[in-house]
């Protein structure tokens, strides 16, 4: 089964339908110019899409079990023992918890971000997902479904980060996140083995491998596009691809283990 992205209207060259032109800047930045319009969308005559396999070559390491040490109402949260999930692979090699996005290529235009939130809960002291994309200005929605206290400390590269408390059952914070980073970590300050990660990108163009599943991003009008992968333990690794009018582009990444 294949993880396949739907997106908003954005700006872009090749379209059919007329609409005002943004004075745009670099899709890359992140930065909203002043004044911009949502502009036509992709032309779906033309539109093609990129599906992306990540896998994992040789023995992926036992996984080990997460210590919650001092913390037993965390550990009575789990009838069964909890592992590590930093580095997962699932049965048929996929790697798992692995950010795919189009790092290059894409118009020089401003994306409005999605208005439905990225939700990461804090359930069973752990973040669920672990790892999660967003776009530069969409919501970051920060749960908390424990009756433990939970902390969110958000750690980006470029620019402040968050630190707030979750203090009981059913609070949430939203947040957003102004420059593109992949990843901004996170992690709670209370629970030192809690850690997840946020992929900010410019764009709408980004997924996570998940279990079972292929990455496809789309659509996307043709033309010639930089695909990268990041993953917390692995590093980055980018592949060129030709999209061709209508095309299906299909590209693999490989990752050895450390």
């Amino acid at each position: 089964m294949k993880q396949k992205q739907g997106f908003p209207a954005v700006c872009v060259g090749l379209v059919l339908v007329v609409g005002v032109v943004c004075g745009c800047k670099d899709s890359r930045s992140g930065a909203t110019p002043e004044h911009a319009v949502a502009a036509p969308t992709v032309d779906p005559a033309t539109a093609g899409s990129i599906t992306v396999t990540v896998r994992f070559r040789g023995t992926p390491p036992e996984p080990k079990p997460v210590v919650m040490r001092g913390a037993p109402q965390c550990v009575q949260l789990h009838s069964e023992p909890v592992y590590d999930e930093s580095l997962a692979v699932d049965a048929d090699g996929r790697l798992l918890h692995a950010v795919v996005w189009v790092d290059d290529g894409l118009p020089a235009v401003w994306f409005p971000p999605p208005a439905t939130p990225t939700v990461i809960d804090q359930k069973g002291c752990l973040y669920q997902p672990r790892v999660a994309v967003a776009t530069v200005g969409q919501g970051v929605e920060f749960r908390n479904s424990d009756p433990e206290p939970h902390n969110v400390h958000t750690q980006p590269q470029t620019g402040r980060g968050t630190n707030f408390m979750l203090t009981r059952a059913g609070t949430s914070r939203t947040v957003k996140f102004d420059k593109p980073e992949v990843a901004v970590r996170v992690g709670c300050d209370v629970h030192p083995w809690m850690v997840a990660y946020v992929a900010v990108l410019a764009h709408p163009y980004g997924a996570v491998t998940r279990r079972g599943e292929d990455v496809t991003l789309g659509p996307l009008p043709p033309g010639r596009y930089s695909v990268a992968v990041w993953h917390e333990k692995l590093g980055v690794q980018k592949q060129v691809v030709q999209l061709d009018p209508r095309g299906r582009a299909m590209i693999e990444f490989s990752f050895q283990g450390p």
